[in-house]
């Protein structure tokens, strides 16, 4: 019996090589095709193959349908495997199609969708039965196995760089629509913009299609993407498509991305139509190092994500959106609406953020913009429409400075951006500032205001400034305006103006009393014999300021020490890191103060005595207050007249009078009393010596 079986087949296949000649069905097959608003042109010969597959093979082919948005096909071989079964009964029947070397032209994004009418797609709708009667073709499509490999798809956008495919090797086993599971697998690689690297990946699956139903079911897929620098991507998933609610589910979805584990899920309806997904997504334990950004928040070494999401064609949601960034927690809620105007609603709170210690003021800068990016990255999607965004931090740190309750409260509106209220607590006191920023023009214009109560002055400019030299409680009000695109610019253009007040001022270093007892010494020309502490203790400070571009301008301020009434004006140039301050005692009474010196003359007491103060930022503990320089010289010169005035100029006394030197009191002369020209020629002498 079975060796009448294999006569049969030898009998049936070299029927098919003597009588029936394959290029024969070419026009028949280009006609087709035609009929169909299909060009195909097989410029090859069609010829029999026996080894390992019954098969006809097709030589270069062509295959362009633009009217029914088909992608222009070339193929170098295709083998059609048949059946050899069916040439029992005298029938040919297709099993198998294998394509080499297909080289895909896709022009349009509906042709992109119609990549599945390439041969074999049509085919295995056909698995279900014959061929209509309409087609004249005298065998059957029984479609088994589908195969394509080293082939590419070009992707043509207008206006875009082609976007290509290519190594793809694509085979099929089982193909059925009769709700059997069957195999799939794909390779393929193409090149990303701005990426060196090519991307790879691979997909495979069990697929089940239920016609009737219009389902589409995969199950054990896996999916993997290598090429993302240090981030491949593999995932594991379950699918399922109904046509009939045209939805999409993704379950099961696990896997890694880098070292960091992924878990979700995602819906899609309407995805023809009206397309919106939602779902939950979890990534744990991403390394920073893995991700492929420029400038990567240093001193940070892992993120996790989670997050329930909705997104539709008219808005995009992340509700119980929780980020970790190593040992720091936060978490809210995100909405952006994309139809008419667009509106971002951004509500975030976390815990203790503390940032890396930096080298400069230029990492720190880039460290803190690269974590604000992704708050502030949604005010980018705007495009004109509104947006608000709250911010609510435990403490913030950074290089020593801490930040506690920090608040934040940004509205955008078009080109307008505003802080109505950045507020926080800092060296043992409170701030609180506004801004407004105008983007309208190429330079940014910022309008803003600043207030600080009861700073520690100690503290602040110990951390900020290497400063340790200035004690008391600083409070100040300051508001004004500035533009710029960067810090540098926006610093060197500062305009505005303010009031401050310190309490409980100390100044070590400098001992402004000190300086006040030496100044009288040296006009009484009496020894100073006292020790004195290396400090200034004042009184409350009050004042104003004015700030233009790199200089702060002190018109007027008011203090105190002991019975000493002090007031002075000033400059601190910022550009150059010195101060220059003009102080101005008063001495009230005769003693400076209980532990301070006695004046004795009236010429010094009741009197408006300044004292130059200078100093450097970068000379820690170097500045000093002394007298100034003209006024000591025009005390001395007084000194030295009113000697020779008693001496030369003044009226002997009478020789009846009392001479008892307990009552012997030295008048200082009157300023109406008229000169003459021995006095004037004093004058002129005692200004060319002290000149």
């Amino acid at each position: 019996m079975v060796v009448i079986l294999l006569l049969m087949v030898i009998a049936s296949v070299t029927f098919l090589l003597i009588g029936v000649d394959p290029n024969s069905y070419k026009p028949e097959l280009e006609k087709l095709a035609k009929n169909n608003n299909i060009e195909l042109s097989i410029e090859g010969d069609l010829s029999w193959s026996f080894f390992p597959n019954l098969a006809v093979q097709a030589g270069s082919t062509s295959i362009s349908g633009k009217k029914v948005d088909i992608p222009d096909i070339h193929f170098q071989q295709a083998d059609f495997i048949l059946d050899w079964k069916a040439l029992l009964s005298r029938t040919i029947r297709l099993r198998a199609i294998a394509i080499d070397g297909a080289d895909i032209t896709v022009e349009t994004v509906k042709e992109a969708a119609n990549i599945a009418a390439l041969p074999g797609a049509g085919a295995a709708a056909s698995t279900q039965s014959p061929q209509s009667t309409d087609t004249t073709l005298p065998f059957e499509l029984a479609i088994d196995e589908l195969s394509l490999t080293n082939s590419r798809i070009t992707v043509i956008t207008a206006g875009e760089p082609d976007q290509v495919i290519e190594k793809i090797n694509f085979s099929s086993t089982g193909l059925n629509l009769e709700g059997q599971p069957f195999s799939v697998t794909l390779k393929a690689s193409t090149t990303l913009p701005e990426q060196a690297s090519p991307l790879e990946f691979a997909f495979n699956s069990q697929i089940k299609f239920q016609l009737k139903e219009q389902i589409a079911e995969l199950t054990n897929s896996q999916l993997t993407l290598d090429g993302f620098k240090q981030l491949p991507v593999a995932l594991n998933f379950n699918a399922i498509y109904k046509g009939q609610e045209d939805s999409l589910s993704l379950t099961n979805v696990t896997g890694k991305l880098g070292s960091a584990s992924i878990k979700g899920e995602i819906n899609a309806l309407k995805l023809q139509t009206a397309p919106s997904v939602s779902g939950e997504l979890s990534i744990q334990n991403l390394l920073l190092s893995e991700l492929p950004l420029d400038e990567p928040p240093q001193g940070f070494k892992k993120l996790g994500i989670h997050t329930q999401f909705s997104a539709s064609e008219t808005l995009v949601k992340l509700t119980q959106l929780k980020l970790a960034l190593d040992s720091f927690n936060i978490g809210g809620n995100v909405s952006l609406k994309l139809e008419g105007p667009r509106q971002l609603e951004m509500a975030l709170k976390g815990d203790n953020l503390v940032l890396p210690t930096t080298k400069g003021e230029s990492e720190a800068t880039s460290n803190q913009a690269a974590l604000l990016t992704p708050i502030l990255a949604p005010l980018a999607l705007l495009d004109g429409g509104k947006g608000h965004i709250e911010l609510n931090l435990n403490s913030i740190t950074s290089d020593n400075i801490k930040i506690d309750q920090l608040h934040l409260n940004l509205f955008a509106n078009g080109n307008i951006l505003e802080i109505t209220d950045l507020s926080g607590a800092i060296f043992n006191g409170t701030f609180q500032a506004t801004t407004k920023i105008d983007l309208k023009e190429k330079t940014p214009r910022v309008q803003f205001s600043k207030q600080l109560v009861n700073i520690d002055i100690h503290s602040a400019l110990s951390t900020l400034a290497d400063q340790s030299d200035i004690h008391g409680s600083l409070s100040m009000d300051f508001s004004g305006t500035t533009r710029g695109d960067t810090q540098e610019t926006l610093m060197a253009n500062v305009n505005g103006n303010g009031k401050l007040s310190v309490k409980s001022l100390q100044m070590d270093n400098i001992n402004v009393e000190r300086s006040y007892c030496e100044m009288a010494a040296l006009v009484e020309q009496t020894p100073l014999n006292q020790t004195w502490s290396n400090s200034t203790q004042l009184k409350d400070l009050q004042g104003t300021f004015q700030w233009r571009e790199q200089k702060i301008t002190l018109p007027g301020f008011t203090t105190g020490l002991g019975n000493l009434a002090i007031s002075g004006n000033g400059t601190v140039n910022l550009e150059q890191e010195i101060y220059n301050m003009l102080i101005t005692a008063n001495l009230q009474g005769e003693r400076t103060s209980e532990t301070g010196c006695l004046v004795k003359s009236k010429r010094i007491r009741n009197r408006d005595i300044p004292l130059r103060c200078t100093g450097s930022f970068a000379e820690d503990g170097k500045g000093n207050c002394l007298p100034d320089k003209q006024f000591i010289n025009q005390l001395l010169q007084d000194k030295v007249k009113e000697k020779l005035f008693d001496k030369f100029l003044k009226p002997k006394a009478d020789s009846s009078q009392s001479s008892d030197p307990a009552t012997d009191v030295t008048e200082e002369p009157t300023t109406e009393e008229p000169k003459d020209i021995k006095e004037q020629v004093i004058d002129t002498l005692l200004k060319g010596i002290f000149k």
